[in-house]
């Protein structure tokens, strides 16, 4: 029986594959959830202003209060709609047999 050899063209797929993640991927989804969660916390300051205003009196449009807290609400959503899915792949990396 003759069993060809593993032609040298397969080998660098082969090692891409087995190799870890890189560290500048995983700074990037870092640096992006980061900047992410500084963009939250600016819109949450605005529409607290905002809110603070408008409980306060002075001259502010509804309108502009209500979509600031509704775009606040949205943005805190979907953060912590993608803090809950980190969670789940690190629980189904930590489950993993190597």
């Amino acid at each position: 029986m003759n069993v060809p050899g593993i032609r040298p063209s397969i080998l660098p797929q082969i090692e891409s594959a087995v190799r870890p993640p890189q560290q500048s991927t995983l700074k990037e989804v870092g640096k992006s959830f980061d900047s992410m969660l500084t963009n939250l916390s600016q819109t949450q300051n605005y529409s607290d202003n905002l809110m603070t205003k408008l409980a306060a009196g002075e001259e502010v449009d509804l309108h502009q209060v209500m979509i600031s807290a509704d775009q606040t609400d949205i943005s805190f959503k979907v953060a912590m709609g993608i803090r809950d899915k980190l969670v789940d792949a690190y629980k189904e990396i930590s489950r993993m047999n190597v």
